[in-house]
């Protein structure tokens, strides 16, 4: 009996190895140059190494992966109007903070090609987080094309899903983040360091006529393209932290007279430090991005006939810590993670949407297991208008809580 159960046992990990080959090659984006992982996922690193031992090239294989993530979320929202508060309450269980399912369906065909499709069941109904197929040309070089998360900061690409991210809520400011393009990463040593890189071309963005961007997609009027990197420094022998540069650049006039010649430039800088120090796991994070566009001439909200103009620049960043006592002997207490995010995200002064806002969180999350999490955070959104051109509201602050549970499929 126990040699039929470990040779079942054998076959089985046989059967995965090649998937789990492929999945720390998509984490790592490159031989050695992963920086170092939370407590959270060391014990599925150590069993994926343990089990990567076979490749059966030609053959076809379909794994199923994803994460789901459920809650429920209070607000109590003051809005000052003239000098006057008016104050709200409402709850809600299934908005983008509270709900997420999406499943990820990794295909296999031999030992380069990877095709993966990411369906995502959210508060907006069905929609696609990724759908690309991946050829893995060389270690170093993975050759992408499809609909993917750009390589724009590490945020939106490494840390946002519910199960990695160590708040209920997402930073404010982020710019967007798929869009249809190729794309090339992979990694390389550097001396005693290590880099990664990660660049695409892209629809990439149009200019709307109250000056914001948004994403062109599949089949749109694209004349040109965008342009996005991100370059990743691991300067220290243990990988414990690492250090990103991004840039995105492109037309956005898309053929919009009125906007001849508009471009817009974002820029970012982003890290990554994760360190124990006995008895505690450290973990910071941060990222600040600044978007540019180009001088141009926008419809005046009061008067629809004329024009007006304004410097169109934003600027968003954000800074984490969080803390665990891994080595407690306390098993509950072992569990325990505290964090604080404090955010910020300004946009241009006399625009239709322009305002200074604040994001500061404060959270507490107890980890099931390494890939399940219950989190409980706080937060205090308070966004003043700096719209002078048009009337409304001058401040709208909103405390909530989140009682949110994720998990790692």
């Amino acid at each position: 009996m126990k040699n039929s159960l470990h040779n079942r046992a054998r076959q089985i990990a046989r059967a995965i190895a090649p998937f789990l080959a492929i999945l720390m090659a998509i984490g790592a984006q490159g031989q050695q140059a992963a920086p170092k992982t939370d407590s959270v996922t060391e014990a599925r690193l150590l069993a994926l190494e343990k089990h990567v031992a076979l490749h059966k090239p030609g053959q076809s294989h379909l794994l199923v992966v994803g994460l789901t993530t459920f809650g429920y979320t209070s607000f109590n929202t003051v809005t000052t109007t003239a000098g006057v508060n008016t104050t709200t309450k409402s709850s809600v269980m299934g908005n983008s903070d509270t709900y997420e399912f999406s499943p990820m369906f990794l295909i296999r065909q031999g030992k380069k090609v990877l095709l993966e499709f990411e369906p995502s069941f959210n508060h907006d109904g069905v929609g696609v987080n990724w759908a690309a197929i991946s050829y893995f040309a060389r270690p170093n070089l993975i050759i992408r094309g499809g609909y993917f998360v750009l390589p724009f900061g590490i945020y939106t690409k490494k840390l946002a899903a519910g199960w990695i991210n160590k708040v209920a809520t997402d930073p404010i400011g982020l710019p967007t983040g798929q869009d249809y393009g190729v794309e090339v990463s992979g990694g390389l040593p550097l001396g005693s360091m290590k880099w990664n890189y990660d660049l695409s071309v892209t629809n990439g963005l149009n200019l709307m006529p109250d000056g914001t961007l948004s994403s062109v997609n599949l089949g749109a009027n694209s004349r040109t393209k965008t342009f996005t990197g991100r370059l990743g420094l691991l300067p220290l022998h243990d990988n414990s932290l690492e250090l990103g540069v991004s840039a995105m650049t492109g037309g956005v006039a898309n053929g919009q007279a009125q906007f001849s010649n508009g471009r817009a430039d974002l820029y970012a800088l982003d890290l990554n430090y994760v360190k124990n120090v006995d008895p505690f796991q450290i973990n910071i994070k941060g990222q600040y991005n600044t978007v540019n566009v180009g001088s141009q001439n926008y419809v005046n909200p009061v008067d629809t006939t004329k024009r007006y103009t304004f410097n169109n620049q934003s600027k968003a960043g954000y800074g984490q810590f969080s803390i665990r006592p891994i080595e407690s002997q306390s098993a509950f207490v072992k569990n325990l993670e505290f964090a604080i995010r404090y955010g910020m995200y300004n946009t241009p002064a006399n625009s239709t949407w322009g305002a200074n806002t604040t994001q500061l969180d404060y959270g507490v999350n107890y980890w099931i297991n390494w890939r399940t999490v219950l989190r409980v955070t706080y937060e205090v959104v308070d966004s003043k208008s700096t719209a002078a051109i048009v009337s409304g509201p001058s401040e709208i602050k909103t405390g909530a809580l989140h009682i949110q549970f994720s998990i790692q499929l």
